[in-house]
């Protein structure tokens, strides 16, 4: 699935959005006693984190959108955490997001 970005903007929401993501994944990490369980939310957050380079690398010019891939993996941790709370620019590209996993899924 490839989401696209507008501007710069959309971007470094999309970045604070997957920040979020980890820092919530992280804070979950102490209470998880079951040892699958917990490598289970390791194995999501090196998945997230694997996608930082790719879009922190990505520049914009008036020719061409910017675009991301992301797997179905990483589409459905980011449709996981969903109800992570965030900054009114990022917050509505997180539901354009979301709305786009969930017609793929559909």
């Amino acid at each position: 699935m490839k989401i696209a970005f507008a501007d710069h903007n959309e971007l470094t929401a999309f970045i604070r959005l997957l920040q979020e993501i980890v820092l919530t994944m992280e804070a979950e990490l102490p209470s998880k006693e079951d040892i699958l369980d917990r490598y289970e939310t390791e194995a999501r957050i090196e998945l997230i984190e694997e996608l930082y380079p790719k879009v922190a690398r990505k520049q914009f010019n008036t020719q061409k959108k910017n675009s991301v891939t992301i797997t179905k993996a990483v589409g459905l941790i980011i449709f996981k955490y969903r109800e992570i709370a965030l900054d009114v620019y990022a917050e509505m590209l997180k539901n354009r997001i979301v709305q786009d996993i969930h017609q793929e899924m559909v």
